[in-house]
């Protein structure tokens, strides 16, 4: 390979080679502008710039790693969800809560509950703001009124979580109705719920309670039973009927008799009528 000489010092010179690359050789009395084949080359100092490389390495790498831990430990808290609540009034919402709390994201379960979401962003929020602010809303939509209720369906990873969880809900509703309006809160575990074959199906809706006894329909009153007639009886009745008539058949024929007597007094009456003439 060539080089050619660019520079001369008392220690080296300064050579650039056929890929165009500067490199640093021993002086052996080069001149600028003189073409050399076989320099020797300078290399002391490619040992520390390769251990800078790789120190340079190490630290980006540890850096990509505390960079990783950090966004999974932010995802993990502040981004996934780790909890769910799920408001039910007519419309029913669900909110998807991260470790701390905080609504991340808010889905309308039913036509009523996008209605209600309409319009409102409540990611970032606490979850006891969120469900206050959405009971206003309700409200001023008409479906919410005096006497009605709210229910919370808490989905927590155990039961400790549930229960700080339906206290604060619980505290937070009640003193933002206060002097207001008066409801029934009602907090329930999302676990224990009873499904409802009869209700569409729907990921985030709050099911109703189910009746503890069904009651049974009211049976049909059956009528009394008649006892068969006997087929004798049946025949004495036939007989009594054949004997009326019999009576009455007899009855035509005196009747008929009696018809000839009295054609028989209306001939003495001719005899008479002779004897006269």
């Amino acid at each position: 390979m060539r080089y050619l000489i660019l520079e001369c010092h008392p220690g080296y010179a300064v050579l650039l080679d056929e890929q165009g690359r500067f490199c640093k050789a021993a002086n052996l009395r080069y001149e600028v502008g003189q073409t050399v084949y076989h320099p020797i080359l300078m290399q002391e100092e490619e040992k520390p710039r390769r251990a800078a490389q790789w120190a340079a390495g190490g630290l980006v790498s540890v850096a990509a790693c505390l960079l990783l831990v950090f966004c999974l430990g932010y995802y993990q808290h502040f981004v996934q969800t780790h909890s769910s609540i799920y408001l039910a009034i007519n419309p029913q919402v669900q909110m998807d809560l991260n470790r701390q709390g905080t609504v991340v994201r808010l889905t309308g379960a039913n036509e009523d509950g996008e209605a209600l979401l309409a319009g409102y962003d409540g990611r970032g929020k606490d979850k006891a703001v969120v469900a206050d602010e959405l009971i206003d809303r309700a409200i001023e939509a008409g479906f919410l009124s005096e006497g009605g209720q709210v229910a919370f369906y808490i989905d927590a990873p155990d039961d400790a979580l549930f229960r700080a969880y339906g206290v604060e809900l619980r505290a937070s509703v009640t003193g933002h109705l206060e002097g207001r309006i008066h409801v029934t809160v009602a907090i329930y575990d999302y676990a224990d719920r009873q499904p409802d074959d009869g209700a569409e199906a729907a990921p985030a809706a709050a099911p109703e309670a189910a009746p503890l006894l069904a009651s049974s329909p009211p049976e049909a009153s059956q009528p009394p039973a008649v006892p068969a007639s006997s087929p004798r009886a049946a025949g004495s009745d036939d007989g009594d009927s054949g004997y009326d008539d019999a009576d009455d058949d007899g009855d035509d024929d005196d009747d008929d008799g009696g018809t000839g007597d009295d054609d028989g007094d209306t001939g003495d009456d001719d005899g008479d009528d002779d004897d006269d003439d």
